[in-house]
């Protein structure tokens, strides 16, 4: 056994091989290092040892990257250009043309869950929206369109509750009444 030892301690360590970073190729961070937009560009994020990031492309030594993680919805706003912050239901109704696609930000109180039928024109036969008032104070009835992944939270909801939704304006004023459709893309039940 000793003979091993004395062998073992003479044979050479020869150094890792480069890395050679493919496109594609799954990589582990072997050390904290910061994440940037560019190369010698301004810190975006601190990555730990053991995160997993995919290999994008390669630039002089350095490597860009692709990770996944997960963070609270409540700090996330939608970075489409379409967002308007101060767009009320009235805006909407005075130009529902110029509005439509624009991504709203409204507090509004849920009412009552409904499944749209014929007589509601911008919404598909069937399909889940939200009767809703709002949005803050203003006095407006709004039918808010659910996604399927929000339906399970929306039927949660107790009528009257405060909530902050995330929407994008499908019709600034339906037929034949004149109430705004919006696409809920996110929800958050408020206190």
């Amino acid at each position: 056994m000793r003979h091993l030892w004395l062998l073992l301690a003479f044979v050479p360590v020869l150094p890792a091989p480069p890395l050679t970073a493919q496109q594609g190729d799954p990589y582990a961070v072997t050390r904290s290092t910061t994440l940037r937009t560019a190369p010698e560009a301004q810190p975006l994020a601190q990555l730990s040892p053991g995160m997993r990031v995919d290999v994008l492309a390669r630039d002089r030594g350095w490597v860009k990257v692709r990770t996944e993680g997960w963070m609270r919805e409540s700090d996330l706003a939608p970075a489409d250009t379409a967002l308007r912050a101060g767009l009320s239901a009235a805006d909407l109704r005075a130009d529902p043309a110029g509005t439509r696609g624009k991504i709203v930000q409204w507090t509004v109180e849920f009412l009552a869950l409904q499944t749209a039928d014929p007589l509601r024109h911008g919404l598909a036969d069937e399909e889940p929206y939200m009767l809703a008032r709002g949005p803050g104070n203003e006095n407006s009835i709004l039918y808010l369109v659910i996604p399927p992944s929000l339906l399970s939270t929306t039927r949660a909801l107790q009528p009257l509750s405060k909530i902050a939704v995330t929407a994008r304006v499908r019709e600034g004023r339906s037929e034949p009444v004149g109430i705004p459709i919006l696409d809920i893309q996110s929800l958050q039940r408020l206190k």
